[in-house]
């Protein structure tokens, strides 16, 4: 892997322990590289219910046998994500030994900054300091990851603690028309890589371009605090966007599940 790729999957790596940190409760143990977080709901998801591994040098089987033995005794399902060009002997583990794969998503990365794109009419950029942009954030989210299959509750269990979006390695910024939330995104920086995150928007302000907007805002906006690579992981329908915005496929993300999850 290169400099970009290693900067850009820690950083996937470190938005893990950062999502634990919005939601209440949740149960982290980060030990012996291995990250494991049993968050706000009971969904399998990599930021709900998560087994990651912190160090490569870690074997395959004794991250199974920690998170099974973590989530049987909570009586939850989980997902393992596996960054496919580091991850190739977990990713043999576990197609070899009862897991599934949930789905697959690119990882993109550019290193320069975007080309800006004008501003619709009436539309204004906020970044999130209150209560109220906490509130309009959530919404957003809520609305616009319905439309890809999220149901409300595992969202808003996402944003229990929303005010940790706060944290001094984090930034997130809403469009408005009027006092009406838009489109939503969120940076989380890790050293010279900075991470977009939540990028939604709601249904009826689709085709506005208002998440290739917010894209560009936030991703310039990193490169000007002092990042040296911007990352994220896109949907499929979002892939060909960001493409034409510049970045590009560097990697595939995976995500495991086991197909059954012994009793504790």
């Amino acid at each position: 892997m290169n400099q970009v790729e290693q900067l850009s999957n820690r950083n996937y790596l470190e938005s893990i322990r950062v999502h634990a940190s919005f939601q209440t409760p949740c149960e982290v143990r980060d030990r012996d590289g291995i990250l494991l977080v049993a968050g706000a709901s009971n969904f399998p998801g990599s930021y709900w219910n998560a087994a990651a591994r912190n160090e490569l040098s870690i074997k395959p089987k004794d991250m199974d046998e920690a998170a099974r033995a973590f989530f049987a005794p909570r009586q939850r399902m989980f997902t393992f994500s596996v960054i496919e060009k580091q991850d190739r002997d977990l990713e043999e583990y576990l197609l070899a030994n009862g897991y599934e794969t949930r789905f697959a998503i690119p990882c993109m990365s550019v290193t320069k900054p975007l080309a800006s794109r004008q501003t619709p009419d009436g539309v204004r950029i906020e970044i999130m300091r209150s209560a109220k942009h906490l509130e309009d954030f959530v919404e957003v989210s809520v609305l616009a990851y319905a439309m890809l299959g999220l149901p409300e509750v595992h969202t808003r269990a996402m944003f229990s603690k929303p005010e940790a979006l706060f944290g001094k390695d984090g930034i997130g910024y809403i469009a408005y028309r009027d006092e009406t939330p838009l489109a939503t995104a969120v940076v989380l920086t890790t050293g010279k890589c900075a991470g977009l995150y939540w990028i939604g928007t709601r249904p009826d302000a689709q085709r506005l371009g208002l998440a290739a907007l917010l894209t560009v805002h936030s991703t310039n906006a990193a490169f000007e605090a002092g990042a040296t690579v911007v990352t994220l992981q896109a949907s499929k329908f979002g892939e060909p966007v960001y493409q034409r915005l510049g970045f590009e496929t560097y990697d595939k993300l995976r995500r495991y599940g086991p197909m059954v999850l012994e009793a504790a």
